[in-house]
């Protein structure tokens, strides 16, 4: 071997040695310990969120929603979008008025990261209680639950810690209250399927439930129409402790409704209705539509004092997602 050939092996083998001195250990990968947002983030998360939504409202087109959205929360602005496109009526309203009244930010020590906003939305009436999640450190942050609460509905007051970072719980936990978020989600969709489950009585009744019933009642009663409503929960996954030990949970719910129509026969719906926008040509022989809601659960604390902690639905926000009459 040459002495320019070792030495260019020398420098190969130095160049290696000072490469690994670069590189973390396996176990220091991916370790953080930070608050999910800064109020500077939040900002810059919502001025962004804003431009956009803006933006798809202009065009009437939602293909830019999936730049700040992301699920159930873009499958059900997706499908109001395609109604608005169908009827050629925007029904959507600019998002420039809304307020940003609350951020509370957990304290993570992984990926992926969320935090909770609360707008107020004067055009519509509407407190906005929103999760903003981010999947990794190269990922956007994007809008995953969007329940809507009436503008004068109270929301509990988050508990903190000593840095100010909301106290996440487990969605099996129910320490301290009458369930865990995980089982209050199970009992809800219960109680929507079936008005005498016995899991109605531990759940508040909400005008939400009352308009599903309402809705079983009027389409059960079409002549020559078979109809069944169903529903299941998606996995419960963010939910903070409120300052009353209780908690506030954010659940997604599934919903499809089946019509089964007589030889013969045919369902329709009004003109500019979301279910005409999906089904124009109406439904003969069976048909279903499919809709995502997101509700907003408040579990409160004291599951041993003399006083109603029964789970309550404070906010909701949903839509159809597809239809299909084949």
């Amino acid at each position: 071997m040459t002495a320019h050939r070792r030495l260019l092996v020398a420098l190969a083998v130095v160049a290696l040695v000072l490469a690994a001195c670069g590189v973390p250990r396996d176990r220091e990968i991916g370790r953080i310990d930070k608050a999910s947002a800064t109020s500077a983030e939040v900002a810059a998360v919502y001025e962004r969120y804003r431009e956009v939504r803006n933006a798809a409202i202009e065009l009437l087109d939602p293909k830019p929603l999936s730049t700040i959205e992301t699920g159930p929360a873009l499958a059900i602005d997706t499908g109001s979008f395609e109604v608005s496109q169908r009827l050629n009526d925007s029904q959507q309203q600019n998002t420039g008025a809304i307020e940003i009244l609350d951020v509370e930010t957990p304290r993570f020590t992984e990926y992926p990261l969320w935090y909770m906003s609360v707008a107020r939305d004067g055009a519509r009436g509407v407190k906005r209680v929103q999760i903003f999640e981010r999947a990794s450190a190269v990922d956007p942050w994007l809008l995953v639950s969007t329940p809507e609460a009436l503008a004068d509905t109270e929301l509990p007051p988050i508990r903190t810690g000593s840095r100010g970072d909301a106290r996440e719980v487990d969605a099996t936990d129910d320490t301290g209250m009458a369930m865990s978020a995980e089982d209050a989600a199970v009992a809800y969709v219960r109680t929507l399927a079936n008005a005498d489950a016995p899991e109605a009585a531990t759940i508040e009744a909400d005008s939400f439930v009352a308009q599903m019933r309402e809705a079983v009642v009027v389409n059960g009663g079409l002549d020559g129409v078979g109809f069944t409503q169903e529903w299941d929960s998606e996995p419960v996954q963010y939910v903070l402790r409120t300052a009353d030990d209780g908690a506030l949970a954010f659940v997604t719910l599934l919903r499809t409704d089946t019509y089964t129509v007589q030889d013969g026969l045919q369902v329709t719906w009004p003109d500019g209705s979301p279910q005409q926008a999906f089904l124009q040509q109406g439904i003969q022989g069976v048909g279903t539509l499919n809709y995502y809601h997101q509700v907003l659960i408040y579990l409160p604390g004291g599951n041993d004092k003399p006083r109603n902690n029964k789970p309550r639905v404070l906010g909701q926000f949903g839509g159809v997602v597809s239809g299909d009459a084949g």
